[in-house]
């Protein structure tokens, strides 16, 4: 098989279908993982390899920007260039191959989301100055795992140690939570239900005490 030939016209096949320059930049790296794909494709390899090298494939253009529509398209063109070649790829190998694809792409996705929803809990995100010397806190950050909330939880009081904060208001619940107060407890930051007023502020919040009649 002429490995450079099928390579040039799968490429061209996915040229047809790219939507704007990242596809077309996709295509240009992802060489190395259409060559193991054709490879696989056009010769009776275990199915997982197949499988295993279209995930890949999947995952790489979506590391490189490309849209779901070229990773959706992309396999017909691989079938098309060892079609062009003479090799004729068995059809209950190609929808599969073509899931595989798409598994890999829409993985890299959902790991992007994942870890942008968690960076908006990180500090100074999750917090806003409320004092001179007091955080406001949320505690939401989205992980079952205790090693992963007790690192969070590190990271957000080593910050709020560092800008100067002595007390922290939190708000949230369960273990995100739990583990913040433990970690702000360890770094001398006491948490607090409330601002204390301060200034002429502080006159208005003094408790009154019993009226006192004069003569």
């Amino acid at each position: 098989m002429d490995e450079q030939k099928a390579l040039l016209a799968w490429r061209e096949h996915d040229a047809t279908h790219a939507l704007h320059r990242a596809d077309r930049d996709a295509i240009e790296v992802s060489d190395s993982a259409r060559a193991l794909v054709l490879d696989l494709l056009a010769r009776p390899a275990p199915s997982r390899d197949l499988y295993n090298a279209c995930a890949r494939l999947g995952r790489l253009l979506a590391d490189a920007g490309a849209s779901p529509t070229l990773a959706v398209a992309t396999l017909d063109g691989a079938a098309g260039a060892l079609a062009g070649l003479g090799v004729i790829v068995d059809d209950a190998r190609i929808a599969p191959a073509r899931a595989s694809i798409a598994e890999g792409y829409c993985a890299v996705t959902i790991e992007g989301e994942r870890l942008a929803a968690r960076r908006a809990w990180e500090y100074p995100q999750c917090s806003v100055r409320v004092a001179n010397d007091t955080a406001a806190i949320v505690a939401g950050f989205p992980a079952d795992d205790g090693e992963a909330l007790a690192d969070w939880a590190a990271r957000v009081a080593l910050a709020v140690s560092r800008d100067g904060f002595k007390r922290a208001i939190l708000s949230g619940e369960g273990a995100a939570k739990g583990e913040l107060v433990q970690a702000l407890a360890l770094l001398g930051i006491e948490q607090v239900s409330q601002v204390e007023p301060k200034g002429w502020r502080s006159f208005f919040a003094r408790p009154k005490g019993p009226k006192v009649e004069t003569r």
